[in-house]
């Protein structure tokens, strides 16, 4: 009876308490410390402040308040009024701090035992423990944590809710603080960027003063994998005199790769032309690539530099074979003309996909394909390279801008831009942000500033199949049948991929009934 009285007594006063507390959140006060945080916008201040308020308003062992960064890890920051230099970190995930952060919600655990904490450092004699996110328009900028060493401490729901009218209260500050931290997080990251491109600059060594100008003007964007690996090659290859040919999606870049090849080469302060052979008609073709006695065509325009044909493929057979004795005698007959004018160009050719399937079919030289494929680099899709989007986003966003009117993407909108497919690749990616631009007032650009992009990719979990009971036979066929839906029946690509032949490929098909045989 004793027990029972006591544990009601204990439980009533904290009751009370709770109440009291929740009923004593004193505005003038509130308003006071709203003052105080919106005329400083130092991070460690302002969580300094917030720790002290709320170290008043619970009266408890401690409060911290751990800031929470972009990657996920989080770091202590402030401690009962006083700001901690080099605070305890925690990565992604890790701690109490970095689970409330990830799931954006809070959590009180009144038990040492509770396996949450066993990634957590804390004082031996905490008993138990509040920990509630401090969330601005969806954003999480940390966590603040309130620490009790009394055993019969309780957190519960009521004191979420005090912290939260507390942080409520803070609206207008919070919102500052969460433009000021985008703002320097960006910042870090540029010149993290910065100090990257000039380690990369020191590493290739002294550039001539006219190459640099030009590297400056043509600049592939990016740092990701596939693109990384693209700009290595382009490099080798530059020095090189030897025709490229360049396979990619439409919008993917494509021509802007050829003329850094052009900027890096030793061609680079003669002439780079280029040439969309699909924009021509058949009858003036031949005109606009040799010319005449009274109009020079590209190739003579062209003449030291580099000449860029882009989608090859469509060119006919009859200029397919004029291009192929130009490479072979170096040499072109201006139409009209039975005289030959010498050149000397370095050809490179763009197309949307690899011009093996286009010689099978009989419409491009195999001979004229050898010439030109001397060395291929595929050009990756923007789908491929989602790690430069946000880089990309803000560049084109803010080209040709002065700095002071640059504007800065959100965390959602850089979500909702990296979800979507990119069907147009970089070249839609421009349009949409030299649009968004025009039309977000706001400095920064968040979602709903973005166009409705309703191609947006839908992760689905792939359906588990059970292979146990397949031959060998029929695990090959379901293979090779996967590979080429995935790359829109492509039978080269599929071929390149699977690392087989183009023949072998067919031959298997046919076997399995979907085609014809390659003989036949």
């Amino acid at each position: 009876m004793y027990y029972t009285l006591c544990h009601f007594y204990a439980f009533h006063i904290y009751s009370v308490k709770e109440i009291n507390m929740k009923n004593a959140l004193n505005q003038n006060e509130v308003s006071t410390l709203s003052t105080v945080l919106l005329t400083n916008l130092d991070e460690n201040v302002f969580f300094s402040k917030i720790s002290d308020f709320v170290k008043k308003q619970f009266g408890e062992y401690k409060v911290q308040v751990f800031e929470a960064f972009e990657d996920g890890s989080t770091q202590l920051k402030a401690e009962n009024g006083k700001v901690i230099e080099d605070g305890l970190s925690y990565e992604k995930g890790q701690g109490l701090s970095g689970y409330v952060a990830r799931m954006k919600r809070a959590y009180y655990s009144n038990s040492k035992r509770d396996p949450l904490l066993a990634t957590t450092k804390r004082d031996a004699c905490v008993e138990s423990e509040l920990c509630t996110p401090i969330i601005v328009e969806g954003m999480i900028l940390g966590t603040i944590h309130v620490q009790s060493k009394k055993e019969d401490r309780k957190f519960s729901e009521s004191d979420i809710e005090i912290v939260k009218e507390i942080l409520d209260s803070l609206e207008s500050p919070l919102k500052n603080l969460k433009m000021y931290l985008i703002a320097k997080h960006l910042n870090r990251e540029l010149q993290g960027k910065i100090a990257a491109k000039e380690e990369e600059l020191k590493l290739r060594g002294p550039v001539s003063k006219g190459l640099k100008q030009i590297m400056d003007k043509i600049e592939i964007i990016g740092h990701s994998n596939a693109i990384m690996e693209v700009k290595n090659i382009a490099q080798r290859v530059a020095g090189e005199d030897f025709p490229v040919m360049i396979i990619g999606e439409s919008g993917c870049g494509k021509k802007l790769l050829a003329k850094k090849i052009h900027s890096l080469s030793s061609r680079n302060e003669s002439p780079v032309e280029v040439l969309h052979c699909s924009a021509i008609e058949e009858s003036q073709m031949e005109i606009e690539l040799f010319g005449t006695n009274e109009r020079p065509g590209i190739f003579e325009r062209a003449n030291g530099g580099t000449l860029i044909l882009d989608c090859i493929e469509e060119l006919s057979l009859n200029i397919q074979a004029k291009i192929l004795r130009t490479l072979l005698s170096g040499e072109i007959y201006k139409v009209g003309s039975n005289s030959p004018t010498s050149v000397n160009v370095r050809m490179v050719s763009t197309n949307k996909e690899s011009l093996e399937t286009a010689v099978e079919e009989g419409r491009f030289r195999e001979d004229l394909l050898y010439r030109l494929n001397i060395v291929k680099i595929d050009m990756p899709s923007l789908k491929e390279r989602r790690d430069d989007i946000k880089v990309l986003s803000e560049f084109f966003m803010n080209q040709g801008k002065a700095q002071e009117d640059y504007k800065i993407l959100t965390s959602k909108a850089v979500e909702k831009l990296i979800n979507y497919r990119w069907p147009g690749n970089i070249q839609e990616l421009r349009n949409v942000m030299e649009r968004t631009y025009i039309l977000a007032d706001d400095r920064y650009v968040d979602e709903h500033h973005l166009p409705n992009l309703v191609a947006e990719v839908i992760e689905e979990e792939a359906p588990q199949e059970d292979f146990s009971e397949m031959t060998l036979h029929e695990l090959e066929k379901l293979h090779i049948i996967r590979t080429l839906e995935h790359l829109g029946g492509n039978k080269t690509r599929a071929a390149k991929t699977l690392g087989i032949t183009v023949k072998t490929l067919y031959n298997k098909l046919h076997s399995y009934g979907l085609v014809q045989a390659k003989s036949e």
